[in-house]
């Protein structure tokens, strides 16, 4: 304690030592200085992209305050919009478990370099494109790869992969904006895996899941499970309104199915020929045009369809921006 006080005591004189120290000519010039910096720092832009290839992809969607594709990479975020890619000019942070909603997104990650942000991000929300960050919830503590969001951003889940963490290893959910967190249930789960989740846009109590065993469905916020698939290995998933958009791998087949949410009937998309070590890693819907989705994959490629999956538009081959 004494030493600890001597430390306290030290630093407080070496504080008053370059405070006194400062004269007025000394004040005035690093004011200058100050605002000089203040000037010239580069404000925020969204520009078109250079030419590069993107090294990872870990999310995708639509936020609701933008009319763009958003793809959240290693090195910040990709907005392709009216033909073209665009790209941040600075708040370059590694966004993981990305989540579009109807105000903007919420992740977690990790900062750039320099940002003067903590690392891990916890859980953070944007509302203008990247531009600043708020905090949600386990700040400085925690990074997840697995976050669903209902489009309100009401509700959110997340997985928890390391036992040391905050909340400990497993499934939890926030129904409060991520203020308060609880386990998720999952009775009725049949699998040995736990995948991507995902929540219904507008009925925030339907959520599901991709397992190595196929999709399971909940209609109370993950108290309870049932699969609707067939049990095969299943990899991507999001909600429209009335559908649940899948991928599963089959006999060597990447495939993409659209399950009736009133019916459960199960329907396969036609898409384009994906060999089988390049599966669907994320699946997204514009919520603000029906009928828009897009999907990307395990070697960089991205497609969107604006007619429900009838025709597809290949919008990044093997994640090189030209």
């Amino acid at each position: 304690m004494k030493l600890r006080i001597a430390l306290i005591l030290l630093f407080s004189f070496t504080i008053l030592i370059m405070l006194t120290g400062c004269t007025p000519e000394k004040e005035e010039q690093n004011s200058s200085q100050e605002k000089e910096q203040e000037v010239t720092e580069e404000a925020y832009d969204i520009k078109k992209a250079e030419k590069q290839q993107i090294s990872n992809i870990y999310g995708l969607g639509y936020p609701g305050n933008d009319d763009a594709l958003y793809t959240a990479e290693e090195d910040g975020l990709k907005f392709y919009k009216d033909g073209q890619w665009f790209e941040q000019n600075k708040n370059k942070h590694m966004y993981t478990g990305f989540q579009a909603v109807e105000n903007g997104f919420i992740s977690s990650g990790k900062p750039a370099e320099g940002a003067g942000l903590r690392s891990p991000l916890g859980i953070i929300k944007s509302d203008d494109k990247g531009a600043t960050l708020s905090q949600i919830k386990f700040y400085g503590k925690d990074q997840f790869y697995f976050v669903a969001a209902g489009f309100s951003g009401e509700t959110l889940y997340i997985i928890s992969q390391e036992p040391e963490s905050e909340l400990g290893a497993g499934v939890f959910r926030s129904t409060d904006k991520g203020e308060n967190w609880e386990p998720v249930e999952l009775e009725g789960m049949e699998s040995d895996t736990l995948g991507m989740i995902a929540v219904h846009p507008s009925k925030e109590g339907m959520m599901a899941m991709s397992t190595r065993s196929g999709i399971f469905l909940s209609n109370d916020f993950g108290k309870t499970v049932q699969k609707v698939s067939d049990p095969v290995m299943t990899t991507a998933l999001a909600f429209t309104e009335d559908r649940l958009i899948y991928s599963s791998v089959e006999n060597e087949k990447i495939l993409l199915k659209s399950l009736d949410l009133a019916s459960l009937e199960t329907e396969g998309l036609d898409i384009p020929f994906l060999s089988y070590d390049n599966p669907i890693t994320y699946i997204a819907a514009n919520y603000k045009k029906a009928g828009t989705i897009s999907f990307s994959t395990y070697l960089y490629d991205i497609y969107e369809s604006a007619d429900s999956g009838a025709h597809w538009n290949q919008l990044l081959k093997n994640g090189r921006i030209k």
